[in-house]
């Protein structure tokens, strides 16, 4: 829970980062994607992100965008999986209980 906590404010504290000018045409699906990737290192590492290259050019709101979309769309993901391993105890639980009874 700690690890998706600090990525979640890895990934705020990029939204938060000013965009940097650049001549290069920017790619807000590239930059999506980097920071997909880094989300998800840093859910199994605990590394902090920062600014993905593929950001570069991005504007500030179009990039708290992104991090919006990559938050909710990963934590949604995460919620999701929990949700599966609570039914599952559920499930054995119930099962243990039934067998149990004489």
């Amino acid at each position: 829970m700690k690890t998706r906590t600090a990525a979640c404010a890895a990934l705020l504290a990029l939204a938060a980062i000013t965009s940097c000018s650049s001549d290069t045409k920017a790619d807000p699906a590239a930059c999506k994607a980097a920071m997909k990737e880094q989300f998800a290192e840093a859910i199994a590492s605990g590394k902090e992100g920062s600014r993905p290259d593929a950001c570069d050019g991005i504007d500030d709101k179009t990039l708290q965008k992104l991090a919006g979309e990559v938050i909710g769309d990963e934590t949604g993901k995460e919620l999701e999986k929990s949700l599966d391993d609570i039914e599952a105890s559920i499930d054995a639980s119930l099962e243990d209980l039934e067998t149990a009874a004489p």
